[in-house]
């Protein structure tokens, strides 16, 4: 499971980086959020930069201390951020994140984090008002 984007739908509110920062931090702030959307202004066009939830993640095996796991239930990979030491490993170590914005450091909790599709209920693919987001399996 993962999240897709249209860029084509996407009406470049980033209602999704809001909800997903009010879901996981407690509030709103593009910055902290875990979906990244990047506006090209000029040429009219929008992406969105979120984990891919791979099958078989760089990331997670890179990780010195075993905090990216998965879980069972909703099927994702996530960080533990009680074990993880901030160290960005994990970071250097997807092939996806070479603008540094899938797996991002929260300058707050001093750890990183990446999608976990809020265990299986994403909040940014509910609230996006044009449908740009959607879940994939």
């Amino acid at each position: 499971m993962r999240i897709e984007f249209n860029g084509d739908k996407c009406v470049w509110c980033r209602s999704c980086e809001l909800i997903c920062s009010l879901y996981h931090e407690g509030g709103c702030s593009p910055e902290l959020s875990r979906i990244k959307i990047s506006l090209k202004i000029f040429e009219a066009e929008a992406e969105a930069y979120v984990c891919r939830q791979c099958a078989d993640p760089e990331c997670a095996k890179a990780c010195p201390t075993g905090a990216i796991k998965f879980d069972e239930k909703s099927s994702v990979y996530f960080i533990d951020e009680s074990e993880c030491k901030g160290c960005g490993l994990c970071a250097e170590a997807c092939p996806y994140n070479a603008k540094k914005n899938i797996v991002v450091f929260n300058p707050i909790r001093k750890v990183y984090v990446k999608c976990d599709l809020c265990f299986g209920n994403p909040q940014c693919v509910q609230i996006c008002p044009s449908q740009a987001l959607k879940v994939v399996r």
